[in-house]
């Protein structure tokens, strides 16, 4: 009860809409755009992602995947959006149980928003809870499949789980999208090699 009664007090802190109950809060949310709204974000989506697929070089790939990352970091919800941003620097400052906290709430308010399943995939990830970790990652690939991060994350944690074939293959889905992701390659290669005898 007292965590709830802080976080409440934390949204007001950070500016954002009046306090509400959370059936409110999720009436009010703006994620509820007009479908020609959401079809032309889809669209521009859509061609990032192909820019980024035949990008000319590496240093070009990295602009087009930020600009993908900032949509991916936009709800919808001016909300969202910030405590997104809050549960970003409880990340960073080890801060896992707030980080925690805001994700949830986060949640309610927009239960189909596949950047808050990732990141708190991360944090599960880094309290070592491996199958909360992965739950979590397949929720945010199951509304993003293209998420490159998410991919990515789901590939080291299946390697770290020790599985080195399902890790491989997910990788590769990461290059599909991202032909360019920094140092896959790399640890691709040491992943045949650690794998070696067991057919990838």
């Amino acid at each position: 009860m007292m965590k709830r009664i802080a976080l409440f007090v934390l949204i007001g802190f950070l500016g954002a809409t009046p306090l509400v109950p959370v059936q409110t809060a999720l009436a009010q949310t703006p994620g509820t755009e007009p479908p020609a709204t959401r079809q032309s974000d889809r669209e521009r989506l859509d061609r990032l992602f192909e820019r980024l697929k035949n990008a000319a070089s590496p240093e070009a790939a990295k602009v087009v995947a930020h600009q993908i990352e900032q949509r991916f970091e936009r709800s919808g919800s001016d909300t969202a959006d910030l405590l997104l941003q809050r549960a970003k620097q409880a990340i960073e400052s080890k801060n896992f149980d707030l980080a925690l906290d805001l994700l949830d709430f986060i949640m309610t308010l927009k239960p189909d928003w596949a950047e808050a399943y990732h990141r708190r995939a991360i944090v599960h990830f880094l309290l070592k809870d491996e199958d909360s970790a992965l739950r979590d990652i397949r929720q945010s690939l199951a509304h993003e499949p293209r998420h490159f991060h998410a991919l990515a994350g789901l590939g080291q944690l299946l390697q770290t789980m020790g599985q080195r074939k399902q890790a491989y293959q997910v990788y590769r889905r990461t290059q599909e999208v991202y032909p360019q992701f920094p140092d896959l390659d790399k640890v691709m290669e040491r992943l045949k090699l650690e794998a070696e005898g067991q057919p990838i």
